[in-house]
């Protein structure tokens, strides 16, 4: 698998994260030795298992990760300060919801000669992480760089990844349907007095009907009556279903009352550091921070090349039954398509302040039409994969 692949070899180290101790705290960085050897000291409130380890990179370094704690070093505010001896800086940083980590920037090659725990010292309360470096050459760091698990590193990744873009085994298809607004939110009100929370329900209700009707699909409304589900619950629905795409249906408004037209939005980049954020917050693929923070990457990577491929064929049917605005292909910052596993699109079916267009959005017959198209882009998306006869490898990392 290429994207496998590419994963392993962008993981330069893999953490051992103990859960978070209560009330922990970095209270002291200290050095000892000089440019031959050097010794670095961390003190903390409580006792803390740690992994250290040096990384080839960029720039060379020594990681120490430990559970999540709060930087109280007196001085160093900002989480960041000067080394001694192999040690040029450091710097502090929380690496996610259970772990921290602090990273030296290395003034030479080193390698760890010793790692290990200290219980407080005489008139002293903290606890000391000691890590002994010893200077070696480039290529002694090279050889010696990485922190890894027992194990096979790829058998871990092909195993979490695949655990992650395999939705469950079965017969159809799942697609999600959100009709945009609802209850106490109307949305756009078209020149005629129209909702369009009024027609993104009449719109889903015939898309669903169309979709099953074809026997391949499963589907899943965000609501099915009048009512408002928040923004959380519309993706919930998809995330709980671990669904194969997912489609939000709204109805466009505009101050030039002459603009008409279809168009199909999906994430752009604010949204996916917004997903990015979400998804890291969330992450339990592993024990492991950072192999949790390549798969969000994979995640997101796939996510949105899936949806921009799938908007693209979907514009190409709907081109069929209905006009299309100006580069109708769009992007924005719209939460219903943060979910960082789903394929997922928000198509504007018109626009309520055009007459013709509201007129359409009205008809049964151009509905009709229109939802047609959408499930031949649907049909189009996954026989284009080359995976219609798998239903249950849906965004699967296999090579193509």
């Amino acid at each position: 698998m290429r994207i496998l692949a590419a994963a392993v070899l962008a993981i330069t180290s893999v953490l051992a994260v103990s859960p978070a101790v209560a009330d922990q705290e970095v209270r002291s960085v200290r050095f000892g030795g000089d440019e031959s050897r050097t010794r670095v000291v961390v003190e903390t409130a409580e006792p803390a298992e740690f992994r250290a380890f040096t990384l080839d990179g960029v720039s060379t370094r020594l990681v120490i990760d430990l559970p999540a704690s709060s930087w109280q070093v007196d001085g160093l505010e900002m989480g960041e300060g000067v080394g001694r001896g192999l040690v040029d800086d450091f710097r502090f940083f929380n690496n996610s919801s259970a772990s921290s980590r602090i990273v030296f920037e290395l003034e030479h090659p080193a390698v760890i000669s010793e790692q290990f725990s200290l219980d407080p010292a005489s008139g002293s309360s903290n606890y000391r992480l000691v890590v002994d470096l010893e200077r070696t050459s480039a290529e002694a760091f090279r050889d010696n760089s990485g922190y890894h698990r027992i194990g096979d590193m790829n058998s871990l990744i092909a195993e979490r990844v695949e655990a992650i873009y395999t939705p469950p085994a079965r017969e159809r298809r799942v697609i999600v349907i959100d009709a945009g607004h609802g209850g106490h939110d109307p949305g756009a009100i078209g020149v005629g007095g129209t909702h369009e929370s009024t027609v993104t329900l009449a719109a889903a209700r015939e898309l669903r009907r169309q979709l099953e009707a074809t026997g391949r699909y499963q589907v899943l409304m965000t609501r099915d009556r009048d009512i408002y589900p928040s923004w959380e619950q519309r993706v919930g629905v998809m995330a709980e279903a671990r669904a194969d795409l997912f489609l939000s249906l709204h109805a466009d408004a505009s101050r030039n009352p002459n603009v008409r037209g279809a168009s199909v939005y999906t994430l752009n980049d604010r949204a996916e550091n917004r997903a990015r954020t979400r998804a890291r917050q969330d992450a339990a693929h592993t024990d492991q921070a950072d192999v949790n923070n390549i798969l969000v990457e994979l995640e997101l990577r796939e996510k949105r090349n899936q949806s921009s491929v799938f908007a693209q064929v979907l514009l190409d049917h709907l081109d069929d039954s209905s006009p299309l605005l100006t580069n109708p292909h769009r992007q924005a910052n719209l939460f219903v398509l943060l979910d960082p596993r789903v394929p997922a699109v928000l198509v504007e079916m018109g626009f309520m302040s055009n007459r013709t267009d509201e007129r359409n959005l009205l008809s049964e017959r151009f509905r009709r039409n229109q939802m047609a198209s959408v499930v031949q882009g649907i049909d189009a998306y996954f026989a284009g994969r080359g995976d219609d006869d798998e239903p249950a490898a849906s965004a699967s990392l296999r090579a193509r």
